[in-house]
């Protein structure tokens, strides 16, 4: 009896993060979705200051999403040390500054794997709050315009492309280069809330469960726990929303 007792406490602690049948998932992971090995770490030679590296969060869709109008996330961020090392300063007054960090709502032009429901039409934003000790929250928000022909439902169990960060190499090398570029960091996708017009039949939906995988890493992570990634300070959406108002 006691090892029967064991056995099923290890069994619900392996699986109290997976997503419950009709509950939809997270997906993070860089190129593409879907939380695939492939996609786990990005590791960068920091030896230019052009280009990009692109993270994908994605949702596999819950129960009765009959009317997705807008997403909104947050991630954190968490690097080795005890302060958020420079080069993940991505915000105005940091090193590298907000235009190193954008948000991308437009697959158009690809990758496929998983489902384009905003069709080039959501518009907003994502930033990056003041970080706390050697952690830093990113939050986004965005939509379809009210009363858009694309707002429709989305089939439970669908994998959707929630947005896309475009992270860039600014300030990697050089005169001028923020340290941190080489060192380790851990990303975690916490939560991603399904918002529908009001009204709608079961209204807004919040997915924090994992899919598959909800975190990636930089130059092979920070070492134990990457889901342990979750700042003190939990801000207000204020700041981000007005930022497409």
């Amino acid at each position: 009896m006691k090892k029967t007792l064991l056995l099923s406490c290890a069994f619900l602690a392996l699986t109290a993060g997976i997503a419950a049948a009709g509950a939809g998932g997270l997906n993070l992971g860089w190129n593409d979705c879907g939380g695939l090995p492939a996609s786990l770490d990005r590791a960068f030679a920091c030896n230019t200051n052009s280009g990009i590296s692109q993270l994908f969060g994605t949702f596999v869709a819950p129960a009765f999403v009959t009317a997705m109008s807008a997403n909104e996330i947050v991630m954190d961020i968490q690097t080795v040390g005890v302060s958020l090392t420079p080069w993940w300063g991505m915000r105005t007054g940091a090193c590298r500054t907000a235009a190193s960090l954008s948000g991308v709502f437009n697959f158009a032009a690809g990758p496929f794997t998983c489902y384009d429901y905003w069709q080039a039409g959501a518009i907003g934003s994502i930033a990056q709050d003041v970080a706390v000790g050697n952690r830093a929250r990113v939050k986004g928000v965005f939509a379809l315009p009210a009363g858009d022909s694309r707002i429709t439902d989305v089939p439970e169990g669908t994998e959707v492309y929630s947005f896309r960060c475009d992270i860039n190499n600014a300030k990697s090398v050089g005169l001028g280069a923020c340290a941190g570029c080489n060192l380790g960091a851990c990303i975690v996708l916490n939560s991603i809330k399904i918002n529908q017009p009001v009204g709608t039949p079961g209204g807004g939906k919040f997915v924090s469960a994992v899919a598959v995988r909800n975190h990636a890493t930089w130059q092979g992570g920070i070492g134990g726990d990457c889901l342990a990634a979750t700042p003190a300070k939990n801000t207000t959406w204020g700041s981000v929303k007005a930022l497409y108002r």
